[in-house]
């Protein structure tokens, strides 16, 4: 994959992720952009920390309240592109945020 194409896809990604939050009280979830970065504040306080990795081609999540941080590789999955995590493990970032968001919230979430 290009640095173009990698760049496409962290803006799409990004742009699908904040797509969700279009309808949600950012007093539960803010999400925000900012130079290569989406953080998402939950209601709580902590945070959902998502950066590009251009150097890598990687998109790394952190979630400081949990202790965890993965590194994702773009795959591509079909007709579509997916995140999955570097060390094999078989996590899927959408599928992931999917689950921590709807268990700390409460809300169904969908990317």
């Amino acid at each position: 994959m290009t640095e173009k194409e990698y760049r496409l896809k962290i803006s799409e990604t990004f742009d699908r992720i904040e797509k969700a939050f279009a309808e949600v009280d950012p007093d539960v979830v803010e999400c925000e952009q900012s130079q290569g970065a989406m953080t998402l504040t939950l209601a709580d306080g902590s945070r959902c920390i998502l950066s590009a990795q251009p150097s890598v081609l990687q998109l790394w999540l952190a979630l400081a309240s949990r202790g965890v941080a993965f590194h994702f590789n773009c795959e591509q999955g079909g007709w579509s592109y997916v995140w999955k995590d570097d060390k094999g493990k078989g996590i899927e970032l959408f599928s992931y945020l999917t689950s921590y968001l709807n268990e700390v919230t409460k809300l169904e979430f969908k990317f």
